[in-house]
């Protein structure tokens, strides 16, 4: 992939989890479903870097967990989204979701190139859910929840793409290497300072 091809693919992943920079006329549905769907994952910080985490993690696993890791995240957090969209409500999701950056910072501060794949996995099958639940939970009265979901789907995806792209180059060196490690371990840090403003008393 030559450089002008990879800052075009870049900049497409960026607009797409900004989507309000997209779409400037949008219908009832659009804008009371699909793009609030697609803004909902890049409205608070959390979410954002959990998504973008999953796709370091997979391409540092590499091989076909590039696909697997994602697509695992997502099926469990439409299944979580469905659960909020009743009205279930989930003990210390909102700490759920601030630990799951923690963990996942960890994960890329620590994984390794083929490595097993199950905890991973597992890791962010529940923390999907999670995240899930609270897209669920939070989806506005008036918006469409087809539209919804199928927007915090696709901007899902972007963020994970682009996860994907940056894991991707900075694996490719040993001096890279050690500055995705050291990412990981600011983005645990950032997961910590999270979690522990959530747990604060309001």
């Amino acid at each position: 992939m030559n450089r002008s091809l990879a800052v075009a693919t870049v900049a497409a992943l960026v607009l797409l989890c900004f989507p309000s920079v997209v779409y400037g006329h949008v219908g009832r549905e659009a804008g009371e479903g699909f793009v609030a769907g697609m803004l909902h994952p890049v409205s608070g910080l959390d979410h954002f870097l959990a998504m973008l985490s999953v796709g370091v993690v997979s391409a540092q696993l590499g091989g076909r967990r590039i696909f697997t890791v994602p697509a695992t995240f997502v099926l469990a957090m439409i299944c979580g989204a469905v659960i909020g969209v009743w009205g279930y409500r989930w003990p210390l999701s909102e700490e759920g979701i601030a630990l799951s950056v923690v963990v996942l910072g960890i994960g890329i501060a620590t994984v390794k190139a083929n490595g097993r794949s199950w905890p991973v996995m597992a890791v962010v099958a529940l923390f999907g859910s999670l995240h899930g639940h609270a897209h669920g939970l939070e989806l506005p009265r008036s918006a469409d929840p087809v539209y919804y979901a199928a927007g915090f789907v696709m901007s899902t995806t972007a963020i994970h793409l682009l996860g994907v792209g940056i894991g991707h180059v900075l694996t490719t060196r040993p001096v890279f290497v050690r500055v995705l490690r050291h990412m990981g371990s600011g983005m645990a840090g950032m997961g910590l300072m999270i979690l522990l403003d959530s747990m604060a008393p309001k």
